[in-house]
């Protein structure tokens, strides 16, 4: 363990040199595939109103203009169409991505343990909700028929200041050191929780409930039209990351060996948080904040399929979005008629894993 508390390369990836990495043969793709299916059809099946399998797969069936037997009742019809399938795809969206900044990340730090809100992006988002839903009466005089968009909004400037202010301050002499990048994120975490304690107090108990709810993330209020607001940076970031594959793989033999090879060091970390931080951000805006996931997903990846970025960044998304969207059914059937918080059910699943891999690291 180095003064700066990140692992060398060997301590966390082991380096393969020059060795050709076969592509991921078929069957972990499929899997992951099949995975994804089976918990976005049962989450569009189970819940208050029972969906029918076959009913379901009428009704969609019938929305591309096929006629068939099986259809839903209109009640039915509409918590399918209008909240279990935005929510859905929603999720899909959020995990993915979260997933995939973590694998990332965690690349570019060459430490398995990183993951995106060590770079204060998520307290940076969540401070900039807090502080909209505490001034919504302020908000609502000069917004008008824009006051909805106020809480998103505020989210995605907090998420992409705080990070730009990270990385700011983890720069030195015109390099990004990864070191004090992750020294700057708690710094400003720190700052953001400062600031969020705050205007806690200030707030009345309706926002003190709004809060909490966001604080701990939801899908609840997902609907077409945050989906469609949410689509584009999810699907820029998720791009971004997803180039990168190989010159990630590059980065794991170190800095300098990268830079010979013909990696520009200095503008992959750069273009590596600027993803990181459109789509932290994007995703911290419409359902609050999400912990663990861009943690959990990449570290089981990388130990059952290993270092190679060209896998693992694929799998993340799919295993991540499987992840969300698991715990988003399992979090609105667990105590019907009320909804637990989905960024809690994602950490009780991430803190034993947590602390398993902080184990492992100890034991090697």
């Amino acid at each position: 363990m180095s003064a700066s508390g990140i692992a060398p390369v060997s301590a966390t990836y082991p380096s393969r040199g020059r060795e050709h990495v076969q592509p991921m043969a078929p069957r972990p793709w499929l899997l992951l595939t099949a995975l994804l299916l089976g918990v976005v059809l049962l989450s569009l099946a189970v819940g208050a109103v029972r969906v029918p399998p076959l009913a379901l797969a009428g009704s969609l069936l019938e929305q591309v203009g096929l006629d068939v037997r099986h259809k839903l009742e209109p009640v039915q019809q509409a918590v399918l169409l209008s909240i279990r399938l935005p929510r859905v795809v929603l999720g899909i969206l959020v995990g993915a991505v979260l997933a995939t900044c973590g694998a990332a990340l965690q690349a570019l730090f060459r430490n398995p343990l990183v993951e995106p809100g060590l770079l204060g992006t998520s307290s940076g988002a969540a401070l900039g909700a807090v502080a909209a839903i505490v001034m919504d009466v302020t908000l609502s005089a000069h917004l008008g028929s824009l006051r909805m968009l106020a809480v998103p909004g505020a989210a995605f400037l907090g998420a992409l200041g705080a990070t730009l202010l990270a990385q700011r301050l983890g720069g030195g002499g015109g390099r990004t050191e990864t070191a004090r990048i992750l020294l700057a994120g708690v710094a400003v975490s720190a700052g953001a929780g400062a600031g969020i304690g705050l205007l806690t107090q200030m707030a009345t108990d309706a926002q003190l409930r709004s809060i909490t709810f966001w604080s701990w993330g939801s899908l609840g209020g997902a609907s077409w039209d945050v989906v469609g607001a949410a689509t584009g940076p999810l699907l820029v970031a998720l791009a971004m990351l997803l180039r990168e594959a190989r010159t990630l793989n590059l980065l794991l033999l170190g800095e300098r060996e990268a830079w010979h090879l013909g990696v520009d060091v200095e503008r992959l970390k750069r273009r590596l948080i600027l993803a990181a931080a459109l789509g932290v951000g994007a995703a911290v805006s419409v359902t609050g904040v999400i912990g663990f996931v861009g943690l959990l997903v990449p570290a089981l990846l990388r130990l059952a399929l290993g270092p190679d970025h060209r896998r693992l960044l694929g799998a993340s998304a799919l295993l991540g979005a499987s992840l969300l969207v698991g715990a988003d059914l399992l979090a609105r059937t667990a105590s019907i008629p009320a909804e637990l918080p989905v960024g809690a059910l994602t950490s009780v699943l991430g803190v034993p894993v947590f602390i398993a891999l902080l184990a492992r690291r100890g034991a090697a």
